[in-house]
């Protein structure tokens, strides 16, 4: 119904979920909600909203603009996937809601996440197999980036097990309701994984022939700017959420403008060979849950 969110993209992170949710945004009978990750349903990840904001009315603020005109409406937040708690929590809120999982190849994930994750200042460490290898230490407390929202997201391995992590997606949702993209399939054509996502949604197709490449590898251009607009400090948060209120508005767009401009896209190095045939061993028994759950041979991702 209008107004009220009938479909979610869940994830996992680094595997399209930000193209694909701006290509139905584009489309002129799908809502997606502003900012497109809420992640309203993950209360094992509570770190989007401030004390007392996780409200029904607070989340269903997101799809005002929703009319009826809009055939589908929906939201995309990449940590519902991993959240022990995120699709059941949905199903409670809408049984027939419809869900999009995207998966991608680990070992190409785990640096790809972890590249993001050093964007967002939850990661301190620059190399991704020494953050892998302080797993360990992280899970027990220790090593933890004092800026790190949610301590599990330093957790690739458990992150990036993606098969597992469906599965939990089956036992919640009935599978008539679940739409799984490869993010092999939306590189090489994003315009049939774009129609098909439009029917899954009951939503005709537009027409449209271009899809840009979305939410490239990206880096910092300043480093103290990156602190102050990812991180912004408790008075100037207090003041903005004053502004808003005032203004009857959820967003003021301010700190979006010039994280942009402090944006650099760039090329991520690549791992060594040795640690990427550590990660193809370690997600063999994943890998293979996941294509089995798809009905597709995944056995390539872990050659």
């Amino acid at each position: 119904m209008p107004g009220r969110p009938d479909f979610f993209i869940l994830g996992a992170p680094k595997c399209g979920t930000t193209a694909l949710s701006e290509y139905l945004r584009d489309h002129p009978q799908v809502f997606v909600s502003r900012p497109k990750e809420p992640h309203y349903f993950c209360d094992d990840f509570d770190y989007y909203y401030a004390p007392g904001q996780r409200t029904e009315e607070h989340y269903l603020r997101l799809f005002d603009a929703a009319g009826p005109q809009h055939l589908a409406v929906g939201e995309a937040s990449v940590w519902y996937l991993y959240s022990a708690t995120a699709a059941r929590n949905i199903m409670a809120f809408d049984p027939r809601a419809r869900v999009i999982v995207m998966v991608r190849n680990p070992v190409e994930l785990v640096p790809s996440l972890h590249s993001q994750l050093r964007y967002m200042l939850d990661e301190d460490e620059p190399d991704p197999e020494a953050a892998w290898r302080l797993q360990a230490a992280r899970a027990r407390g220790e090593r933890l980036p004092s800026t790190v929202r949610v301590p599990a997201f330093l957790q690739y391995g458990a992150a990036a097990a993606l098969g597992a992590q469906l599965r939990r997606v089956y036992e919640a949702v009935p599978r008539e309701q679940v739409k799984v993209i490869v993010f092999d399939d939306l590189r090489r054509d994003a315009g049939a994984v774009y129609r098909e996502t439009l029917a899954f949604l009951g939503v005709p197709d537009d027409g449209r022939d271009e899809f840009p490449r979305v939410n490239e590898n990206k880096v910092h251009g300043n480093a103290a700017l990156a602190r102050l607009t990812q991180r912004p400090p408790g008075p100037l948060v207090a003041v903005a959420r004053g502004v808003k209120r005032v203004a009857g508005v959820q967003r003021l767009g301010v700190l979006d403008r010039v994280r942009r401009r402090n944006r650099l896209v760039t090329r991520r190095e690549e791992i060594s060979p040795a640690f990427a045939q550590e990660l193809r061993e370690h997600f063999r028994q994943d890998v293979a849950e996941l294509g089995e759950l798809i009905g597709r041979d995944l056995s390539a991702w872990t050659a």
